[in-house]
């Protein structure tokens, strides 16, 4: 039989099952922690900006605001995360003690992972990382010329 006889070939479908197996990958290296993957992104980048406002670390991780408030609101229950008022509505986010010791024993198993993963590409690492920011650009550049009718 053609092996690609039942092969989706829808864009979207194909990104969104290979995140979803990925994330399962990840969360499963951050489970003894009991963070999954966008609250160790979270941790990871505000740790290393040392503060950022919310909007431009939504940016950063392309994320809905709604998506990463309820993120930060699990985040900062736990105490692993601060927010203080910036200009505006603009809320500006660091860590925590609790969140900077957090993130650096996690991070320890987030690289076991992540190394394994890296290495499974092989020298076609930095092409697919090419790939998937091109896919973001053209899929960023076409949201804005589209228009689907209703």
């Amino acid at each position: 039989t053609d092996s690609h006889a039942h092969r989706i070939l829808c864009a979207g479908t194909n990104l969104k099952i290979a995140a979803r197996a990925t994330g399962r990958l990840y969360d499963r290296a951050l489970a003894p922690f009991d963070i999954n993957t966008m609250q160790y992104a979270i941790l990871a980048n505000v740790g290393r900006a040392g503060s950022i406002p919310t909007m431009a670390l939504a940016a950063k991780l392309s994320i809905e605001r709604t998506a990463l408030y309820r993120a930060l609101a699990v985040l900062e229950r736990r105490g692993l995360i601060r927010t203080e008022a910036g200009r505006g509505r603009e809320q500006i986010l660091s860590l925590t003690e609790d969140g900077m010791a957090l993130r650096l024993r996690a991070k320890d198993a987030w690289a076991v992972t992540q190394d394994a993963f890296v290495d499974a590409f092989g020298e076609d690492w930095p092409t697919f990382l090419g790939m998937l920011d091109r896919a973001r650009a053209i899929s960023e550049g076409m949201s804005e010329t589209l228009e689907v009718a209703p």
